[in-house]
């Protein structure tokens, strides 16, 4: 294979990874904010459950506080029907603490209603204590990693840029120029594409036999008369292919 067409490869392989990289790092806003995202999700959840145990809480304590009001009506209420001596003043002394009495009856069921939903809260915040104890701990180790993975794409993206553009600068004008027109015509960007099992690995349309042929010897610039890549023959990856491969499309003409 001429040193050119090797140099292609090489520079196709460059401009594969950069495209990667490029995606990665546009990604990086949206993943960011996904990371976010789930520990507010979970800071969310925690503080919800705090809430709910804390408003169990305070209702369980004015409920107590009622109860307590109602039992002291029952206890004025039994007083007054000990002291009455009228008939109407002893029904109102029944019909008050008989009142007080039912009021009592609700107000212990909501308070066992609230201890449930007490118990329930608690529960989970002690199945959750070592998250709550390093939710943001775990948000700032999180989001460390992320930025220096970051930092490190950034910097690989430079270097491969770097290492494109010398071997861009390498190649002979008129290939540099026939290249760049095809990477910037071909929408995902490759304009260098391995041929193999007689086909083009790019859009899988059957080469002919003849061109198949110049592609292997690799002395000429060859390109897929369906895609207009350049094509390269790699035997070291055709070896790795098994017969799953895809099978070429046949031009029609």
């Amino acid at each position: 294979m001429k040193a050119e067409l090797l140099e292609l490869v090489a520079l196709q392989k460059l401009d594969t990874s950069i495209r990667r990289l490029q995606t990665e790092l546009e990604a990086i806003p949206q993943k960011r904010a996904e990371i976010e995202n789930e520990f507010d999700r979970r800071a969310f959840e925690i503080r919800a459950l705090e809430n709910r145990r804390d408003e169990a809480k305070h209702t369980r304590a004015r409920l107590d506080t009622e109860i307590a009001e109602q039992r002291s009506r029952v206890e004025r209420a039994e007083r007054n029907l000990m002291s009455s001596k009228k008939q109407d003043e002893y029904t109102a002394a029944i019909r008050e603490a008989d009142a007080a009495r039912k009021q009592i009856s609700v107000l212990e069921t909501q308070t066992l209603e609230q201890m449930e939903i007490l118990e329930e809260a608690e529960a989970a915040l002690t199945e959750r204590a070592a998250e709550v104890a390093s939710l943001n701990s775990d948000r700032e180790t999180r989001l460390e990693a992320f930025d220096e993975e970051t930092r490190q794409q950034a910097t690989q993206l430079d270097s491969i840029r770097a290492e494109r553009e010398r071997v861009f600068n390498t190649l002979p004008k008129p290939m540099s120029a026939h290249y760049k027109r095809i990477s910037v015509r071909i929408r995902d960007g490759v304009a260098v594409a391995e041929a193999r099992n007689g086909a083009c690995m790019a859009c899988f349309m059957a080469l002919r036999p003849q061109a198949m042929s110049q592609v292997r010897r690799g002395e000429e610039i060859v390109t897929c008369e369906n895609c207009n890549r350049i094509l390269y023959y790699g035997p070291a990856d055709s070896a790795k292919t098994n017969s799953t491969s895809v099978q070429p499309k046949v031009a029609h003409t």
